[in-house]
């Protein structure tokens, strides 16, 4: 059963070892085509830290657990933070051993070894991802598992699992609460098996021993003994509702078990952090992106009539009103077509109303399209970040009118400071319906972190320079 899972294993351990093999073999021949005075063959003694970072990598889980019984993966921003610290370790233990063999390092360059370490902190999880996309592609190394379950939770871990290649997880078939198909599910891809009495039969049959339970709490605790006699690993996902998960643990008192929730955004030393995390990034851009300030305006100005800077109310913290600071990328009577066309075209009314974006908005310039499929329009918001109206990284800055889709997750969400990019913005942008992106502002709040902001950001000139999901 787990043989998918050790495929798996294999090919994000070749990933790994591509990774510092390639960016060593990069450093040393860069820095020497530089005019370093060294042999390059000299580093291929060096050799033992492709072993070693495969090793600390195993020991740190980061293949899908364990590299015998594999199954969830890590969270990505949990991932990037322990891929940082396995190559962190391995290239200090390089310079260590340089020391203790040497009593210097003169000899070997220790800017070769510090942009290997650097480079391979920020490449291993793209490698990584490359070849999670390569499996998906070719259908192997997708672990299978049983779906117990399809209310809301599962549905959307149903579409979450057919549709993203970074779990390597597969189901291969779903249980409801009797035995009938569920027509958003059934397809010969994941088919009804059977009902929830039917689970540990199937699964023996199918040799299956990963089960994810998104059942109601009663349901699942009736089942747990049954479960736990054949199953090697249980997911329970009870509701599709997000809470805090990011650094939270198992506790244990005297036999009772349970789950410690942290809550990060309410440490005072870590939201120092943030802010000035925000306030230095957001100042070192702005300076790095004068020139754009000096010639987006007069391109602005020469392609349309009509102001360089667009100003429009969004919600802040608390739910104060602010204006958000954007480059012009409309006609100058934008609000005046928005209501022609909408009274004109009820398909557009309705979309405008239930996303407040237009797939191919009409009131767009044409060097407005290519502000916004570059993200260029958004650079004046580094003025509120700095004002302290926004953060550099946060959930949408939203409209009054778009509260509504928040329900009782607002007061949460309304929390923190709104930011110029998050995690809607590294998961499709525009292309994100509105649950999605009410679901992940929430995720946000509740599960914010350093570690998480700093993949975001990351994640973001990514997603800026494929212009992916920008409209």
């Amino acid at each position: 059963m787990f043989t998918q899972g050790r495929i798996r294993v294999v090919a994000l351990g070749m990933a790994d070892a591509a990774c510092i093999a390639s960016v060593w073999m990069l450093s040393v021949l860069s820095y020497w085509w530089l005019g370093g005075d060294y042999d390059p063959a000299l580093y291929l003694s060096f050799w033992p830290v492709v072993p070693a970072f495969l090793l600390l990598n195993a020991v740190l889980g980061l293949y899908n657990g364990s590299w015998m019984y594999p199954a969830a993966p890590l969270s990505p921003v949990e991932e990037m933070r322990r891929l940082f610290l396995s190559s962190l370790i391995v290239h200090l233990a390089v310079v260590a051993f340089l020391v203790m063999l040497f009593q210097t390092t003169r000899g070997y360059s220790r800017v070769v070894i510090a942009s290997a370490g650097v480079l391979t902190s920020l490449l291993s999880q793209s490698f990584r991802n490359w070849m999670r996309y390569a499996l998906f592609k070719l259908n192997a190394g997708q672990i299978p598992v049983l779906l117990a379950g399809v209310g809301e939770a599962g549905r959307r871990l149903a579409v979450i699992l057919k549709t993203d290649p970074y779990t390597g997880f597969k189901i291969v078939g779903y249980f409801n609460g009797v035995r009938e198909v569920n027509p958003e599910l059934d397809s010969k891809e994941i088919p009804c098996l059977g009902s929830f009495k039917d689970i540990v039969p199937e699964a023996k049959r199918l040799d299956v021993k990963i089960l994810i339970a998104c059942q109601d709490e009663r349901l699942f605790r009736c089942q747990m003994k049954e479960f736990s006699a054949w199953f090697t690993y249980i997911e329970f996902l009870p509701t599709a509702s997000a809470f805090p998960v990011f650094g939270s643990k198992a506790v244990v008192f005297d036999g009772l078990g349970g789950l410690e929730m942290v809550n990060q955004a309410r440490k005072r030393a870590l939201r120092f952090q943030k802010w000035l995390l925000d306030k230095t990034l957001a100042l070192i851009a702005f300076v790095v992106a004068l020139p754009f300030f000096i010639v987006l305006p007069v391109l602005i100005k020469l392609t349309s009539r009509g102001t360089v800077f667009y100003r429009q109310e969004r919600l802040g913290r608390y739910g104060k009103p602010f204006r958000v600071w954007k480059f012009r990328s409309m006609y100058a009577d934008a609000d005046a077509r928005l209501k022609r066309l909408c009274e004109e075209n009820p398909e557009l009314a309705a979309e405008w109303e239930r996303n407040y974006k237009l797939s191919n908005d009409p009131r767009v310039t044409p060097f407005g399209r290519f502000l916004r499929r570059t993200s260029l329009d958004e650079l004046p918001q580094l003025i509120n970040v700095l004002c302290g109206e926004m953060a550099l990284i946060g959930p949408r800055p939203i409209v009054a009118g778009e509260v509504k889709y928040y329900g009782t997750s607002y007061e949460t969400f309304a929390s923190v400071r709104p930011g110029v990019t998050g995690l809607w913005q590294i998961s499709g942008r525009s292309d994100t319906d509105y649950d999605r992106r009410v679901a992940l502002d929430t995720y946000y709040v509740l599960n914010w972190s350093p570690w998480m902001d700093l993949w975001i950001l990351l994640r973001t000139v990514l997603a800026v320079v494929l212009m992916r999901g920008a409209r």
